[in-house]
């Protein structure tokens, strides 16, 4: 990852929140939004680990780390690269499996979990909006554009654009 690309995605993360790109005004999200402080420390240690900066990059995740415990945001360091503009909405008890595959402009909610049933793990593409409480679980795909809503329970692949609710989680609505 160049540094161009790093302060791209730090960029495309930040527009998710706000659209003032002033230094007070990004200072202000960062102490304020934990979902865009988390952010800021995982693109960072991505950043880092891809240039070889070993030890900066054990310092970072240390700081991290110390943002995944004092958030309740269970995403670790390993994971596949997450695509840009990446919001969390509310922090708090949010799981992602390692292995899970995150496009762009995805944002989820407080006690989400995108995990493994033990035979496979979801793959999120671009513009999701999963909400809270929901999960999203096995070897699944969620279509562009879907919604899953608050504590539904996603077992089979969802359409692009499409609307789910319940558990287990049925689509109600295709949206174009």
């Amino acid at each position: 990852m160049t540094k161009k690309e790093y302060k791209e995605l730090l960029r495309s993360d930040y527009l998710r929140y706000s659209n003032n790109t002033s230094l007070m005004a990004r200072l202000k999200i960062y102490m304020t939004k934990p979902g865009y402080a988390w952010s800021h420390w995982y693109r960072r240690l991505c950043y880092l680990k891809t240039n070889n900066h070993k030890i900066l990059a054990f310092l970072t995740r240390l700081k991290f780390h110390s943002v995944s415990v004092k958030y309740g945001i269970d995403i670790p360091s390993s994971i596949k690269p997450i695509g840009s503009g990446f919001m969390i909405d509310h922090f708090s008890c949010i799981v992602i499996h390692t292995d899970a595959v995150v496009g762009n402009n995805v944002t989820i909610r407080q006690g989400s979990v995108i995990g493994t049933n033990g035979r496979g793990v979801p793959t999120i593409e671009d513009g999701v909006d999963i909400g809270a409480g929901a999960a999203v679980i096995g070897p699944i795909t969620v279509g562009k554009n879907a919604v899953i809503g608050a504590n539904a329970v996603v077992c089979h692949d969802v359409p692009a654009g499409g609307v789910v609710v319940g558990n287990p989680g049925r689509v109600i609505k295709i949206n174009n």
